[in-house]
């Protein structure tokens, strides 16, 4: 079968509403809402983030998820038809509505978020369609319902579609067994260093390295923060360790998108025959972009934009 799309991404998507207050959430207690969006809806989730940014830089990107029946009344649906993501995966269940989340943030930057899992719930059946599958180059999994992203896991093993895990310390989205299952069978993973400590705790190993030993994984990327990354590979039984440093924004407005803008720009790269290396600092600069600008799709680069600023940070700053 012909592969038309570059990836199929699976996770929760969600509709965000942010509400900032002056003090702090009590029991009892009438809080004043401060911002008057407070009931503007963000798009987001993590394979939405990854899909749309992956989409604007032209990319065939696809999702695989539930919604409901607010699916084009609240825009939703419009938003990623605009840039042309392939919905060829996504089921409406018409007696519920797309998850949602509430973000409650105080004046001392504390959060609270509330979620509705809605479509995505346990309590509707789960419908993976191989010959989907078989249409990706890659499998993208993010947090999302368990049993539906090991289904797509399974299913992506089975057809031979090589998995891009994007980790997260939730282990009520990844329960132990779980883990262990998606690690054993990504090609790339993504984590910080926290998350890099949890795996080697929950799992006793004495290096991160390990999870080469599987025979699946190539490529280990270790987020920094602002000391950049670590890309890890596997080249020939070869173990190479590379750190890429971060690609310099012109400002820094709000940093909530960084982690999932580095996994598109990581697979932009990758799509494009670059060299893991590359595409880390791919990752890096499409990264330095969203930082710009609140939320996490508002400032997505365009090829031209991303070509400049990695040039900039990589080639003519050697």
């Amino acid at each position: 079968m012909t592969k038309d799309i570059d990836f199929i991404a699976v996770g929760y998507p969600s509709l965000d509403r942010i509400i900032k207050t002056g003090d702090s959430i009590s029991i009892g207690k009438t809080s004043i809402i401060q911002n008057a969006d407070n009931s503007k809806i963000y798009y987001g989730g993590c394979n939405v983030n990854i899909a749309y940014t992956c989409a604007k830089l032209s990319l065939k990107s696809m999702l695989m998820m539930r919604v409901g029946n607010d699916f084009e009344s609240t825009g939703y649906r419009d938003f990623l038809h605009n840039v042309h993501i392939c919905l060829d995966g996504v089921e409406v269940i018409e007696e519920d509505v797309t998850s949602n989340s509430y973000l409650i943030e105080n004046n001392m930057g504390n959060h609270i978020t509330l979620f509705y899992p809605g479509a995505m719930s346990d309590k509707y059946p789960i419908h993976i369609d191989k010959e989907i599958i078989k249409r990706a180059k890659y499998g993208v999994i993010t947090v999302g319902n368990l049993k539906y992203n090991m289904a797509f896991a399974e299913a992506c093993v089975k057809e031979d579609v090589p998995i891009i895990f994007g980790m997260k310390c939730d282990f009520d989205a990844f329960p132990k067994d779980s883990l262990k299952y998606l690690l054993n069978s990504s090609t790339i993973i993504f984590m910080n260093e926290g998350e890099k400590e949890e795996i080697k705790k929950l799992f006793g190993l004495h290096d991160i390295c390990e999870l080469f030993n599987n025979g699946r994984c190539k490529c280990l990327v270790i987020t920094q923060g602002k000391n950049g990354s670590l890309i890890i590979c596997n080249h020939n039984d070869t173990i190479l360790k590379e750190t890429v440093p971060i690609a310099k924004p012109d400002k820094v407005v709000d940093t909530s998108g960084v982690g999932d803008s580095y996994i598109a720009g990581f697979i932009y790269g990758l799509v494009n025959d670059m060299s893991y290396i590359d595409c880390g600092k791919t990752g890096a600069t499409v990264a330095s972009f969203i930082i710009e600008e609140m939320g996490c799709l508002g400032n997505v680069p365009t090829e031209e934009q991303l070509k400049e600023r990695f040039d900039t940070n990589f080639i003519n700053n050697k």
